[in-house]
């Protein structure tokens, strides 16, 4: 059976082929070097021409498991042949070991070495001579481990560049399918921006009724029903409506329906469809009843558009999705690469304090490690900011709430929050785009202002939103200009339709606001 292999391990077999020689080379030197207690060089010559055989059946054979396990067969018994004087050619061994593990699991490596124990076993016996009696015996055993080691690695290698090239197989194939729809968005209107195209499908349905208050509803997890758009009053008619009779019954019938509602006129329903299916309800109230053959009109009108808003919809999923797992993957490279190595650093800066005797190099190394402490503990941040998500059962506002208590206590400050969040959440991208502005925020604070109390509040009622961070800092008149985390906050917050404003507290410090939707008040 052939053994496909993705070019990363192509290298390694290729690498295997250039450590034949070398490791061949190694055996004659170790053997060279004790010529004056070896007697026989037969068996040198027998490896060396399995050796050769091997490197010819590589270029003209496929890599199976099979021919490995051929080589370590041969090479072991002529080794056993030779001891205890071919002792000096066991490292030899491990070069099979390693192809094994490239050739296979696990179980292909154990397999392979159990044919070099007994190919050893076979030698021995063949020339007369009892292994177990033997002094080597015990150090012969420790090399069947080695070898055995050397054929786990292997495997792993191969494993570790399987998943790679698969994930980078996933990977490509996600570009290509987002490349597409990044085409496919900058062709249309309005691009793919949710608000935006529901938006735009209210106005369609506005003019036609002459409604009074009307919301476009998309269900998101756990069932609920919240609005994507709205317009007119909001006196919370949109709460339950998951629960309204006439809401399901044109959910599930994927046509429209009325009902009368009381002196405020009619309530209509229109299904938002895709294919069989719907994916979300216009629920409008309007002055006079509506005929059936005008509300067919209009849910016929709106198919397109709810395609083109479901895609909208999907492509946000998808970002958030590729944000969060590459904001993981960021955390680990920092936690495992330059932390640990300033870490490292840290350690051999300590040793060089409590060795020198010198006063000025004392000073500069204790000055060193200051700074890479300070260093350490930004990056300290940095992993934690990374790895903060969203609490999807909690929501925008106990997430946010438990990241300015987290930095506050980090950061020596004094947390004042204001948490105020109804039970129906917020788009998942949305908050998403929330929360990384006030982390952002938060994170300035402890930064740059100097401040020594911290102020977060927290206001969702949706499809409106607010967060305002406030601090007692130095403000922004003495900070530069142009960060770029105050560029990146701009551009979430039009990325989601907010507003945000940046400005000096007449007292000291910084006000960040950000309000999505119709707010009221200073929160």
């Amino acid at each position: 059976m052939s053994v496909w292999a993705p070019d990363s391990v192509q290298r390694h077999w290729h690498g295997v082929a250039v450590a034949r020689p070398g490791m061949l080379a190694l055996v004659i030197a170790l053997t060279g070097s004790a010529r004056s207690v070896v007697t026989d060089w037969w068996w040198l010559g027998a490896l060396a021409l399995v050796a050769l055989a091997a490197a010819i059946s590589e270029r003209i054979l496929p890599r199976t498991r099979v021919r490995v396990a051929a080589e370590m067969a041969l090479a072991s018994i002529i080794v056993g042949l030779g001891l205890p004087e071919a002792y000096l050619a066991l490292p030899y061994l491990l070069v099979p070991a390693f192809a094994a593990g490239l050739a296979g699991s696990i179980m292909g490596t154990a397999i392979t070495t159990l044919t070099g124990a007994i190919g050893l076993a076979i030698g021995n016996v063949l020339a007369g001579g009892n292994l177990i009696e033997l002094p080597t015996f015990g150090s012969v055993s420790v090399w069947v481990v080695i070898i055995f080691a050397t054929g786990a690695i292997g495997a792993w290698v191969l494993r570790l560049d399987s998943i790679q090239v698969a994930d980078g197989g996933r990977y490509a194939a996600a570009y290509r399918l987002l490349s597409e729809l990044r085409v496919v968005s900058r062709r249309l209107s309005v691009g793919l921006d949710p608000g935006t195209l529901a938006e735009g499908l209210l106005d369609n349905v506005a003019g036609p009724l002459a409604v009074r208050r009307a919301a476009l509803l998309v269900r998101r997890e756990g069932g609920n029903l919240f609005p994507l758009a709205h317009r007119g009053e909001d006196d919370g008619w949109l709460l339950g409506a998951e629960r309204d009779p006439v809401v399901l019954e044109a959910w599930s019938s994927e046509t429209p329906a009325w009902t009368p509602n009381g002196r405020r006129g009619y309530r209509v329903v229109l299904p938002l469809r895709v294919g069989s299916r719907t994916m979300g309800v216009i629920v409008a109230d309007v002055p006079d009843q509506v005929s059936s053959d005008e509300l067919q009109v209009l849910v016929g009108s709106t198919d397109e558009g709810a395609l083109r808003l479901e895609t909208a919809l999907l492509f946000d999923e998808v970002r958030e999705l590729a944000t969060r797992e590459e904001r993981r993957r960021l955390a680990r490279e920092i936690h495992d690469g330059i932390a640990q190595e300033l870490t490292s650093l840290g350690y051999l800066v300590d040793d060089l304090i409590a060795r020198t005797t010198d006063a000025d190099a004392k000073s500069l190394s204790t000055t060193l490690r200051q700074e890479l402490t300070r260093i350490l503990s930004n990056l300290r941040h940095s992993i934690f900011d990374l790895r903060s998500d969203l609490d999807h059962d909690g929501g925008l506002g106990t997430s946010l709430s438990a990241y300015a208590r987290q930095v506050g206590a980090q950061a020596g400050l004094k947390v004042h929050l204001v948490h105020q969040e109804e039970h129906d959440r917020l788009r998942p991208e949305v908050e998403a785009e929330l929360l990384r502005i006030g982390q952002e925020a938060i994170t300035n604070v402890r930064k740059h202002a100097k401040a020594k109390n911290l102020w977060v509040t927290v206001a969702v009622s949706p499809p409106n939103a607010q967060i305002r961070v406030v601090d007692d800092g130095m403000g922004m008149r003495e900070q530069p200009r142009g960060r770029y985390g105050l560029e990146i906050m701009a551009e979430r917050a039009r990325r989601v339709g907010a507003k945000l404003e940046i400005t000096d507290r007449p007292e000291s410090g910084t006000v960040v606001d950000v309000s999505l939707g119709n707010v009221s008040g200073e929160g």
